[in-house]
């Protein structure tokens, strides 16, 4: 898709009312931080055009993002959905593999092992791979590939902090869906057969220290106190962000967030970490 810039300027202002006005992915607040010009140009419409440019392989495509916690794979998804709306692109949809979390009431009736090798509450490890329930998931993801039919996919509830079913539509005119999440492209049983449905995968990050950030703002937004951040970054985010990085190298294109807060292409070998 060949703008010029006055046409870029004017879908960056259009892209943005939608992520303001809200509604673009299912039970999401308002997006604040919204793509300039130089960031659709570069990235949003580039990975929008890699699908335009192809037919899938199956009856759809699937292309995952994955990025550690706080790295913004949601943002990135509401970006392309805004993007989609505003050019009425309607061969698109999108999905989030938080809308496949364990129930809460099934988190408190099972027990996990945290980092250092204790039994715990499965619901202390929330967001961690054993708390998604990853043959539903997987069921979907081939349902979506073998057939047109219209399929109807959860969200996660930021308000409620649980599963949502059937808040997503698929449509049959739908021929490519995003998805993202932490996992998605693990070299372990059962991630390697999610990732091995990918048509494309797309990873991105940013520092230690702009993860460290966000992590802590998200959850001092929801209430959490000082003490209960770092638990939770001990015994969950760093884990994730950790073992997330040490299966990066599978994805096909990579993108990171600069010192300018700008998201841009990388190579796989200038590393995410630090």
């Amino acid at each position: 898709m060949d703008l010029r810039r006055t046409e870029l300027d004017r879908l960056a202002r259009r892209v943005a009312s939608i992520l303001r006005a809200g509604s673009v992915l299912a039970d999401e607040k308002p997006v604040a931080v919204v793509p300039g010009a130089n960031e659709l140009r570069d990235v949003v419409i580039p990975l929008l055009d890699w699908c335009r440019a192809r037919k899938p392989s199956a009856a759809r495509g699937i292309v995952g993002i994955a990025a550690p916690c706080g790295a913004g794979k949601t943002l990135l998804l509401s970006w392309l959905a805004a993007t989609a709306r505003a050019l009425d692109l309607r061969q698109f949809a999108f999905a989030a593999l938080d809308g496949y979390h364990l129930p809460n009431a099934v988190l408190d009736s099972r027990s996990g092992v945290d980092p250092a090798g204790n039994p715990v509450p499965l619901r202390l490890l929330k967001g961690t791979p054993p708390t998604y329930d990853t043959d539903s998931f997987l069921a979907d993801l081939q349902v979506l590939k073998s057939s047109h039919q219209e399929l109807h996919l959860p969200m996660y509830s930021r308000q409620s902090h649980e599963p949502v079913a059937c808040r997503i539509s698929v449509g049959p005119q739908v021929e490519w869906v995003f998805v993202e999440g932490n996992f998605l492209f693990l070299d372990i049983a059962p991630w390697r057969r999610i990732r091995e449905s990918l048509d494309r995968k797309i990873y991105l990050d940013a520092s230690d220290d702009v993860l460290r950030e966000r992590l802590r703002l998200r959850h001092a937004a929801a209430g959490r106190g000082q003490q209960w951040i770092e638990a939770h970054f001990r015994r969950t985010d760093g884990p994730n962000i950790r073992l997330i990085r040490a299966h990066a190298h599978f994805a096909d294109v990579f993108f990171r967030w600069e010192k300018d807060k700008l998201l841009k292409e990388t190579d796989a070998e200038h590393g995410f970490e630090g």
